[in-house]
């Protein structure tokens, strides 16, 4: 499910993407670049994009040794400025491919088809430096198969605190699920994902940091509710065909994780364009 700051300096270079208007130095341009990457980063801002994540996850299959699982996801994250001093980020995530090794008698197979969908609704207030948002998170039952998908309608609280200081950021990203229905020969769910974000600005659109997803399954057994990833995230925000490009590179070892068939490394290659945003100015003005 990639979720202020003040909303002259977000408008700022969407306002360039717009209108497909070029920096006028290398200077301004890079510095143009860098902004881009801060914003995209920025899980409350106003910016909009569309991430494709490409993910392929090395599973410890029992008795098969690692075997790689891909996932192929869109993550859009559309945020609009509810009034002056409020926004409202709606970020849904689907999941259009899913290749997942599993075990049957013993015999190693694959489960190819899509995943269940994740939708973040936060409000979030306008409050720089600081990056805070509230709201509630769905989990929706779309996976085409039993083994890519939960097969269970889920709910609960998301939310975001962090801080965005002139070239670094830091944050953390909560979502809580609790099945509530569904195909009743599917076990409850309860989970939590907590992402943990913190990246260094540089020159010219780069960036270096991390971004894992720590997983908490609280229905599992003893010993294996907990998915650790830690690693770098490397960002580079480029121009294509005169669209804001953020390309981002992770590479996670994930020391604590289930047992067996649990991920052991986590490789991603993301690809986010910035998009104008379909709606310019508040949408109610009290004053």
């Amino acid at each position: 499910m990639a979720v202020g700051v003040s909303v002259v300096l977000l408008h700022a270079p969407i306002c360039a993407a717009e209108t497909g208007v070029a920096a006028p130095d290398d200077a301004e341009e890079q510095s143009f670049k860098t902004e881009i990457n801060k914003d995209v980063t920025d899980p409350v801002s106003l910016t909009w994009s569309l991430k494709t994540k490409n993910t392929i996850t090395l599973l410890d299959i029992e008795g098969h040794g690692n075997q790689p699982q891909y996932q192929l996801q869109f993550q859009p994250t559309l945020p609009a400025l509810l009034t002056p001093g409020l926004k409202l980020i709606a970020r849904p995530q689907f999941t259009f491919v899913d290749d997942k090794p599993f075990t049957s008698q013993g015999e190693l197979q694959r489960a190819t088809g899509f995943g269940d969908t994740i939708l973040d609704l936060v409000l979030s207030p306008v409050s720089d430096p600081w990056l805070l948002a509230l709201g509630p998170t769905f989990v929706f039952p779309t996976a085409s198969l039993d083994r890519t998908g939960q097969g269970k309608w889920q709910a609960g609280p998301a939310g975001v605190l962090g801080y965005r200081a002139k070239i670094w950021l830091a944050g953390v990203i909560a979502e809580q699920w609790f099945s509530f229905a569904g195909a009743e020969s599917r076990p409850a769910v309860s989970q939590l994902n907590l992402q943990y974000i913190a990246s260094y600005f540089f020159g010219d659109g780069w960036s270096i940091g991390t971004d894992p997803t720590i997983k908490f399954n609280w229905r599992a057994s003893a010993g294996n509710k907990v998915t650790f990833p830690l690693g770098p995230v490397v960002g580079k925000v480029v121009k294509i065909a005169g669209t804001p490009v953020k390309l981002e590179i992770d590479l996670n070892y994930v020391p604590v994780h289930p047992d067996p068939n649990g991920p052991q490394f986590i490789f991603q290659l993301k690809v986010i364009p910035v998009v104008p945003a379909l709606l310019a100015g508040p949408l109610f003005n009290p004053g």
